[in-house]
């Protein structure tokens, strides 16, 4: 499963994204490990509410969800932040948020060194 669902921004950049390991995280939720779910990522919960939001906004208390400038920049600030402490307390050797050398970038810079 090392390549099976490849993320466009890891494979061309070798740099995980911030979404990196959240298909594994909501697979590992769904078979009912949740510790290994917040592992890989842990803001797997968020993307059903989010989904939830944009699928259901037709509904009047969903749909002032949806106006609130709140809900979208806390989502935001959610994601930058546990971006950025993912890289900084994992980045590059920890899976997912290790450095992939096998990537287009990377390649590209070794035939220049």
């Amino acid at each position: 499963m090392d390549r099976l669902l490849i993320c466009p921004f890891k494979w061309i950049t070798g740099l995980p994204c911030p979404g990196c390991g959240m298909t594994r995280a909501c697979l590992h939720f769904l078979s009912g490990n949740i510790e290994e779910a917040f592992y890989y990522h842990p803001l797997f919960w968020l993307v059903p509410i989010v989904f939830g939001v944009v699928l259901f906004q037709k509904y009047p208390l969903v749909a002032k969800i949806y106006r609130l400038p709140f809900f979208w920049r806390s989502a935001l600030f959610l994601i930058i932040g546990v971006y950025v402490y993912r890289m900084a307390a994992f980045f590059p050797t920890q899976v997912p948020m290790d450095f992939d050398t096998r990537a287009w970038l990377p390649r590209l810079f070794a035939l220049w060194w």
